[in-house]
């Protein structure tokens, strides 16, 4: 993972991201989540610095190719007066935007491929963007995030691999509780819940 990162590092690229993002992700359980972030932003802004930098070290790998965590790096470090690593954390936050930015255009034809659901709202931010509405769509052997912006313009991200990895753990969540209602002898069915999603020619 620490050569295809350095690589990234020297020459950001379509090519040099996705290779570290599947380096990562093969090291990675499931990717950070929304609830990472915000309970980061939260200490964040009540200034509790330290302990940010210190919930960030316990993230998963995957954390090295998200801009969000580059940039709550660099406040917390500004907060306690850690120029340097501010600085750093600064540069790998645009180094993460502009590798993300060059998996795609944001197109059906060329979505954008992202490590965490997170980078989709950095990628929007970055382009002025305010979303309105989201959708998951099954396209040409892809799933893709769509997302409408409140301009009407739609934003496409390919997620295939985040969904799954989701879709592979949630089976296997299911066989481990089967396996468990078995032992017990119990027979209470298993309800599975799933997003609405819509196909696409």
């Amino acid at each position: 993972m620490q050569r295809q990162f350095t690589r990234f590092v020297e020459s950001p690229s379509r090519k040099s991201y996705l290779a570290v993002r599947d380096a990562v992700l093969k090291v990675t359980p499931l990717p950070m989540g929304t609830a990472d972030l915000a309970d980061l932003a939260a200490l964040l802004e009540a200034g509790a610095y330290q302990e940010v930098l210190d919930r960030i070290d316990l993230l998963p790998a995957s954390k090295v190719l998200s801009p969000r965590i580059h940039y709550l790096a660099a406040e917390a470090a500004d907060g306690l007066g850690d120029e340097r690593t501010g600085e750093l954390e600064r540069f790998l936050f645009v180094l993460c935007l502009k590798g993300l930015l060059a998996t795609g255009e944001g197109t059906q034809a060329a979505p954008y491929s992202v490590c965490h659901v997170t980078d989709e709202h950095d990628l929007l931010e970055a382009g002025g963007h305010e979303p309105a509405a989201q959708s998951l769509v099954a396209h040409e052997g892809r799933w893709c995030d769509v997302v409408t912006c409140a301009d009407g313009r739609e934003v496409w991200f390919d997620v295939t691999v985040l969904f799954q990895r989701l879709v592979r753990k949630s089976r296997s969540r299911t066989r481990s509780l089967a396996a468990r209602s078995k032992t017990r002898q119990r027979g209470r069915p298993l309800a599975a819940a799933g997003r609405v999603t819509r196909t696409t020619r």
